[in-house]
């Protein structure tokens, strides 16, 4: 479960975040991970991800791809929102089937330039009777070119 959360954030972070005010450099990006997990910190997390053009053209993509992947993994979404101002995007969204599985999930992303982005998201996901909570910080920024051959996320 800790590693289906994990995924959905790299995937929103790395999907191709932008807003209408600023479009970010394709290329490779280094996402870093830090916050709490059930309340207690967890060690960061750093991932790699190449970029593409398309991808950091693409607002509200970003989101709709998480909506989409939490659709996928835990069952209907009864909520989506996701709203941009200015240079940030907020959005919220609650997905999955009562009695069985659920994810809830908010944050926000905040474009500082087209090389670096920042981003925090609040999650609790039920399951089995139990709920993992999770509180994320997130710092990006564009580290280069993309290598030949080079996979989407890694």
């Amino acid at each position: 479960m800790k590693k289906l959360l994990i995924a959905a954030f790299v995937g929103l972070g790395f999907a191709g975040p932008a807003c209408a005010a600023i479009t970010l450099q394709p290329g490779e990006w280094q996402e870093t991970t830090t916050g709490l997990e059930d309340g207690k910190p967890v060690a960061p997390e750093v991932e790699k991800s190449c970029m593409t053009p398309e991808e950091a053209r693409d607002a509200t993509n970003v989101v709709k791809q998480m909506k989409d992947q939490m659709q996928k993994d835990a069952g209907q979404c009864q909520k989506f929102e996701a709203n941009e101002n200015g240079n940030s995007v907020t959005f919220a969204l609650k997905c999955g089937v009562p009695q069985q599985m659920s994810f809830d999930i908010s944050g926000v992303f905040t474009f500082i330039s087209a090389t670096r982005y920042t981003g925090s998201m609040k999650s609790a996901v039920a399951f089995g009777g139990r709920t993992m909570t999770q509180d994320k910080k997130i710092e990006a920024v564009r580290i280069g070119e993309c290598r030949p051959g080079q996979s989407k996320k890694r």
